[in-house]
C-alpha cells in the first residue's frame, strides 16, 4: 500500500490529529465509499478499482471545516514491484501540496483536482502504461514546483515592501505633523528613498529570484526584510559619502550642503540608485579605497626615489673629496 498523505513540515502550523478510525475492511478487493481500509480510514471515493488494484481517497479532518485530502493505493504483490519512480513522485506532489484546508474552499479544491490526476497517473501505471502515467506525476510535480516557488518570490517581496513601506509611513507621519528631531529629515528620507529603489529592484529580478520549495515562508519574508536593511544601508553610506566631500566635484556645482541641509535632487537619485544596485556602494568603497593605496603607494615610491637620489649624491660627494687632486703643471 502506498499514499499521497500531506505530512506536516516547517511551513505547516497544524499536527495531524488522529484520523477517524472506522471497521477496517481486511480485503481491499471489498473496499466501499463510506467504509474504512485496512488501516481503519474511512473512505470517501473509489477511484479506481481492478482486481489488481484500487485508488482511492480519504478525508482528513483536523475540525469540522478544515481537511485534508489523501490518496491511497493497495496492488498485488506482483503489481507493486518496481514502482521506486511512481512512489518518489508521489511524494514530491504530497510535500508541495497545502493541508489543513476548509473543505470546498479554492486550495481543497485545487488539491483534489490535482490528486485526481495523480491517480489517472497511477491507474496508467498499473495498465501497463508507465511512461505516460511518469510523464503525468512529473508533470504534476513540475506545475506544483513553479506554484511554490512563485508563492516563496512573492513572500521576499512582501517582507522588502513591508520594510520600506513601514519607513515610507514613518517619514510621511513626521513629515506631516513636524516631528523630525533636528537634522534628522534629509537621512529618514534618503533611508526611504534607498529602500524603494531596493523594492524596485526586487521587483525587477523577482522572475529569476532563485528559491527553495523547502525554504521557510518566514525565513523568505526575513531575507526580503534584510534586503530593504541593505538598501538603507547603502543609502545612508552614499549620502554621507557625498556630504563628506568625497563626490562633491561631481555632485554639487555650488556650496557643498551642511549635514542637516534638505536633500538635493542630484542626492535623491543618488540614494535611490544605491538602494536599487547592491553592487553600487561596495563598488565605490572599493574602488576609493583601490585609489588611495595607489595614492599611498606612489608617495612611497617618490620618497624612496627622492632617498635613493640624495644618497647617490652624497656618496658622490664623499668619493669627489677623497680624490687626491693632480698637480697643476
Amino acid at each position: 500500500m502506498n499514499s499521497l498523505t500531506p505530512e506536516s513540515n516547517g511551513d505547516k502550523s497544524a499536527v495531524k490529529a488522529p484520523v477517524e478510525i472506522v471497521e477496517p475492511t481486511s480485503d481491499w478487493h471489498n473496499y466501499r465509499a463510506g467504509g474504512g481500509d485496512r488501516a481503519g480510514r474511512r473512505i470517501t471515493e473509489i477511484y479506481a478499482i481492478d482486481d489488481d488494484y484500487v485508488i482511492y481517497f480519504a478525508d482528513h479532518y483536523f475540525s469540522e471545516t478544515i481537511v485534508c485530502c489523501e490518496l491511497f493505493y493497495e496492488t498485488t504483490e506482483e503489481l507493486g514491484k518496481d514502482l521506486g519512480k511512481a512512489d518518489a513522485a508521489l511524494a514530491r506532489i504530497n510535500r508541495m501540496l497545502d493541508d489543513n484546508q476548509p473543505k470546498g474552499s479554492k486550495e481543497y479544491n485545487f488539491n483534489y483536482s490535482t490528486l485526481e490526476l495523480a491517480a489517472d497517473g497511477l491507474e496508467m501505471i498499473f495498465r501497463g502504461e508507465k511512461t505516460e502515467g511518469l510523464e503525468i506525476l512529473s508533470g504534476l510535480c513540475d506545475k506544483l514546483q513553479t506554484k511554490e516557488e512563485g508563492q516563496r518570490r512573492l513572500l521576499y517581496q512582501l517582507g522588502t515592501l513591508a520594510i520600506a513601506g513601514g519607513t515610507w509611513g514613518a517619514y510621511l507621519c513626521l513629515k506631516n505633523q513636524n516631528g523630525f528631531p533636528p537634522g534628522w529629515e534629509p537621512w529618514i528620507l534618503a533611508a526611504a528613498l534607498a529602500m524603494a529603489g531596493g523594492f524596485f529592484s526586487v521587483c525587477a529580478t523577482i522572475g529569476s529570484l532563485t528559491v527553495n520549495v523547502n525554504q521557510l515562508k518566514r525565513f523568505l519574508l526575513g531575507a526580503g526584510a534584510t534586503r530593504a536593511v541593505v538598501a538603507l544601508l547603502a543609502g545612508t553610506a552614499l549620502l554621507l559619502a557625498m556630504r563628506s566631500k568625497m563626490f562633491a566635484g561631481i555632485t554639487y556645482t555650488g556650496d557643498l550642503p551642511l549635514i542637516k541641509d534638505a536633500l538635493t535632487n542630484v542626492e535623491m537619485f543618488f540614494c535611490f540608485l544605491a538602494g536599487f544596485s547592491e553592487s553600487f556602494v561596495p563598488n565605490i568603497l572599493s574602488k576609493t579605497a583601490d585609489a588611495k593605496t595607489a595614492e599611498e603607494a606612489k608617495a612611497a615610491a617618490s620618497k624612496a626615489a627622492a632617498t635613493a637620489k640624495a644618497e647617490a649624491e652624497a656618496k658622490a660627494a664623499v668619493e669627489k673629496a677623497a680624490t687626491p687632486k693632480t698637480a697643476t703643471q
